[in-house]
């Protein structure tokens, strides 16, 4: 999401190979790019970025800006993932050296008794590979993927401390359930400057964390389909807990739930009905009802033609 806000420029090439920048494909055309799915307009093979400069402290709402701590929640704490235990783990990020990253979390979180062999220095693509759970550089270079197991996901922005009794039902159906999680990651700081429409991306200002939930089977497990009931079931639990009118989503977090384009044929019906029924449940909750309508301009932009071999790989 950062990263969007910081987009210079970009190389694009269209359907017809036609290599556009940011002047030949036009602002509409550069603003969904950033963040409302660059792959349906094409490929973008280069971006320039503007360098922010980093001061030494900067307050977010909760954390420093340059302090990143995310919350895991899954099951699994012994011998088995599913002997029923729960377990909590902190994963954190920080833009300084360890006596920063000891001093937020040793202030603010003293309960989670972090201590200095726990830390590790590295660069931002080192840390982007350990985030991924890699074990090389290497490794972020292979299109292959190492794990065997099914998946599906669903996602929700949360936008008031949530109730003790509501986390308590949460540990609940974690530690009831199949093999599931959460993962809690923080907003505001940097992100909650930009305002909702200046990039595709609307979820800024008044987000306290995005919760993911998840939930993963083997080909042994059957079809999933007890699996997928679990989710939804937290899901609606979640309900009054999380975002309201829309109910807000992350794009990357891909809910069929929520929706999907009707075809007609190799590509989108042309009547306003489908378009009109995205907007009001998948295109509000990942875009906002506005940033939806402005990426709907560009499909159809001469500028950017797109073939149905694209309609069929990105419209979901």
């Amino acid at each position: 999401m950062l990263t969007a806000d910081n987009v210079l420029d970009a190389l694009l090439v269209n359907v017809d190979g036609r290599v556009l920048d940011r002047s030949s494909m036009g602002e509409d055309v550069f603003w969904a790019i950033r963040r409302g799915g660059g792959a349906s307009w094409g490929v973008v093979y280069a971006w320039k970025g503007r360098l922010v400069q980093v001061p030494d402290t900067y307050v977010g709402p909760a954390l420093p800006d340059e302090v990143y701590l995310s919350v895991f929640l899954t099951i699994g704490g012994g011998s088995s993932p599913k002997d029923g235990n729960v377990t909590v783990s902190f994963t954190g990020l920080v833009l300084g050296p360890k006596k920063l990253a000891m001093s937020v979390p040793s202030e603010r979180f003293p309960e989670l008794g972090l201590v200095q062999p726990e830390l590790s220095e590295m660069s931002w693509v080192q840390s982007a590979a350990r985030f991924a759970g890699l074990s090389s550089l290497e490794e972020l270079t292979s299109r292959g993927s190492k794990t065997k197991h099914y998946a599906t996901s669903k996602s929700d922005y949360v936008q008031s401390p949530n109730p003790r009794d509501a986390l308590a039902a949460i540990v609940r159906y974690l530690a009831d359930g199949p093999a599931g999680y959460m993962i809690l990651d923080p907003y505001g700081g940097a992100m909650a400057r930009a305002g909702s429409a200046d990039t595709p991306f609307p979820h800024r200002a008044g987000n306290l964390y995005s919760i993911q939930y998840g939930v993963t089977w083997e080909a042994g497990d059957g079809d999933g389909e007890a699996q997928m009931r679990w989710l939804q079931a937290l899901s609606a639990y979640m309900a009054p807990h999380v975002s309201k009118n829309p109910r807000a989503a992350y794009v990357n977090y891909i809910d069929l739930d929520l929706g999907s384009n009707a075809l007609t044929g190799n590509a989108p019906s042309s009547s306003s009905s489908p378009v009109s029924q995205a907007r009001s449940t998948w295109g509000s909750a990942y875009f906002s009802a506005a940033n939806f309508d402005r990426l709907s301009g560009p499909r159809h932009s001469s500028t950017v033609p797109m073939s149905s071999a694209i309609r069929r790989a990105f419209h979901r």
